[in-house]
């Protein structure tokens, strides 16, 4: 079937870059159809409210107050935010005593210096692995980091870019970390009203021609003059093309995957203790965190990274659960989003690979009338970087239209 009206813009995906990038358009009088192929929005922003009325976060979750696109998408919708009161950097062994906060700066400073001492350029060929063999330091923190950085990248120390080391997620954030009042995932349901969204409907191939675009799913084809895809770098890899991307592009995105996560929560009968507390035998950890009221909320959430942590979590949860907060009364069953395995997704996020980051730029042009959008992008693997790839994607479509 085809729908014979042609819109100016197709967005492919409603998660927050997606949506983004539609708001975005639609304010500025441009006619926009999203077409998502879940049965609701927001994509890998996923709130999942528990038995007991907690909220928690199946999917992104960690909003910095140093992030000022997601901090600024929050004023303009009017979404409150809450402190989480947890620090991402800072984590205790799982079954260990506490490391003072200031052994974990000690061990910033150390790297900070490391990194420094190497330099950019050939650190940009280098992997986090490498930059961590290189400074000799094999104590409880360093121990954390690498489990940590293992676990938040989804992939094997070798894999990742030693640049990843010092980005938000790496060794210092300057700000605090809070959430969005009632979900993270109504970032995305904010910026629905008034936009033109239909769900159940999953892009399968894409073709332009000098005149326009058309988007085709498995009983419908939409036409436009361009189409901005706005989802994860594994469901864009399934994606048929005609005629195929140029090389530069095929080159760039034939490289690139994706990290793999799963995320757990479960439910508290009672508020259990703050904490935050890292596995050292697997990439996983486990955290608490404050509710809209300011006291600790009776849930406690899990995200194990790669393989080597998705696996043994998988298996055994509720042995992983009770090993890490011993304290908590637990009420119910676990939940679970298994990212890696979930066919809309591919994976928790782009993972950024030693000399890799140089080649996203190449995303960030338009092949022809087809426009790119989400964190793989920029490669920042986080909500603010899918927000800023939406955006950047609205402005270059919108340049494209008028000339």
């Amino acid at each position: 079937m085809y729908d014979s009206r042609t819109r100016q813009v197709i967005v492919v995906g409603a998660g927050v870059a997606g949506l983004v990038a539609a708001r975005r358009l639609a304010d500025r009088g441009i006619d926009v159809l999203v077409l998502e192929a879940r049965d609701r929005v927001g994509g890998r922003l996923w709130s999942h409210h528990m038995p007991n009325d907690e909220i928690v976060e199946l999917g992104g979750e960690w909003i910095s107050t140093t992030q000022t696109a997601v901090m600024g998408l929050a004023n303009r919708l009017g979404l409150e935010l809450i402190d989480t009161g947890m620090d991402f950097i800072s984590r205790d062994p799982v079954g260990g005593p506490t490391i003072a906060v200031e052994e974990h700066e000690r061990l910033a400073r150390l790297l900070a210096d490391r990194m420094l001492e190497i330099g950019p350029l050939r650190l940009s060929s280098m992997s986090a692995e490498e930059v961590l063999d290189g400074i000799g330091d094999t104590g409880p923190a360093a121990s954390i980091l690498r489990s940590r950085l293992q676990g938040t990248a989804g992939a094997a120390l070798g894999s990742i870019a030693a640049a990843e080391i010092g980005e938000e997620f790496g060794i210092g954030d300057d700000g605090s970390y809070v959430r969005i009042d009632g979900g993270n995932d109504r970032l995305a349901t904010a910026l629905v009203p008034g936009l033109d969204v239909r769900l159940d409907l999953e892009a399968i191939s894409i073709r332009q021609t000098a005149q326009d675009v058309t988007v085709e799913t498995v009983d419908e084809a939409f036409f436009a003059s361009a189409v901005v895809l706005a989802i994860p770098l594994g469901v864009l890899k399934r994606l048929r093309f005609d005629p195929q991307l140029p090389d530069e592009v095929s080159q760039v995105l034939g490289s690139l995957r994706m990290g793999v996560g799963i995320k757990i929560a479960m439910a508290t009968a009672e508020p259990p203790p703050m904490f935050r507390r890292q596995d050292t035998d697997i990439p996983a950890w486990y955290w608490t965190g404050l509710g809209r009221s300011g006291s600790v909320r009776r849930a406690v959430t899990g995200f194990a990274g790669s393989e080597a942590g998705v696996a043994p979590l998988r298996a055994n949860v509720m042995f992983r659960l009770a090993r890490a907060a011993p304290e908590a009364i637990f009420d119910g069953a676990p939940v679970v989003a298994d990212w890696g395995s979930d066919p809309m997704a591919g994976g928790c996020y782009s993972l950024v690979g030693p000399g890799q980051r140089a080649t996203l730029e190449v995303l960030s042009r338009p092949a022809g009338r087809v426009f790119f959008a989400g964190e793989h992008v920029n490669g920042s693997g986080t909500i603010d970087g899918a927000i800023r790839s939406g955006d950047f994607a609205a402005d270059l479509v919108s340049f494209s239209l008028v000339f």
